[in-house]
């Protein structure tokens, strides 16, 4: 990736440029636009929604995992498209497809989608229609972007870190601290709600959120942040750090 990006800084030609990569067996994409900005799902994905239902017409549901962007809801409401939200997984999201009309489903680390497709995560389709859409609207990635952010009056910045724990000991003493004294204060701001259908994920006042889960086989903490700015973000990440030492 950081090769890529550096390409792409270097790349002087003029017009839309857009930089694609996978992983290693091609179920999961990210990208980089003209400006040498790493794209993560969270961007990419508000990004395809419009895309498919206003130039390709396609329709139906659109699925999130809980720790997806918000920005993803606020397009899905532009066109009135459901939208449907799931435990963290893609696995959640093909069952969702099994039994619903889906126009695509998304996951924050990079698995996306498509009902009219198959269902499972394709990063070569969701390239393809990456590259059509800088084609038919001839705007570089990161400019539909701020295109949609203009449009929801959403804009937000996101991260997330994996932090080891001393011991499962410490995992349990965490755990137990979450379930029977419940935060009431975050990185300064109030919680207004907490929602804890996989972790626990924590709205604060001012429509940022926090996302704390555990691994399940090991001493790891997951925590998860989309706030108003970056330094936001890390700010209350690094509180959910000092929080958990």
């Amino acid at each position: 990736m950081s090769k890529l990006l550096q390409t792409i800084r270097d790349y002087q030609s003029p017009g839309a440029v857009v930089g694609l990569v996978f992983d290693g067996d091609a179920d999961r994409i990210a990208a980089v636009d003209g400006a040498g900005n790493f794209l993560s799902s969270q961007i990419l994905i508000p990004i395809l929604i419009e895309h498919l239902f206003v130039r390709r017409g396609f329709t139906g549901e659109v699925v999130k995992t809980i720790s997806g962007s918000d920005l993803m809801p606020q397009v899905a409401k532009l066109h009135n498209l459901p939208v449907f939200e799931t435990a963290i997984g893609y696995k959640y999201i093909a069952d969702r497809m099994l039994d619903a009309q889906v126009l695509l489903g998304g996951e924050e680390s990079g698995g996306i989608g498509y009902g009219h497709h198959i269902p499972e995560r394709d990063a070569l389709l969701s390239a393809l229609y990456l590259l059509e859409t800088v084609v038919k609207t001839e705007l570089d990635l990161g400019a539909l972007y701020r295109q949609l952010q203009e449009k929801t009056g959403f804009s937000a910045a996101y991260d997330r870190i994996d932090l080891p724990l001393a011991s499962m000991e410490a995992r349990a003493k965490l755990l137990d601290q979450l379930e029977n004294q419940p935060l009431k204060e975050i990185a300064g701001l109030a919680v207004t709600h907490c929602q804890t259908g996989d972790g626990y994920k924590f709205r604060l006042a001012d429509q940022s959120w926090l996302l704390i889960r555990f691994s399940g086989t090991e001493p790891v903490l997951r925590l998860y942040c989309e706030a108003a700015t970056l330094e936001q973000v890390h700010a209350t990440l690094n509180w959910a750090k000092n929080w958990a030492s």
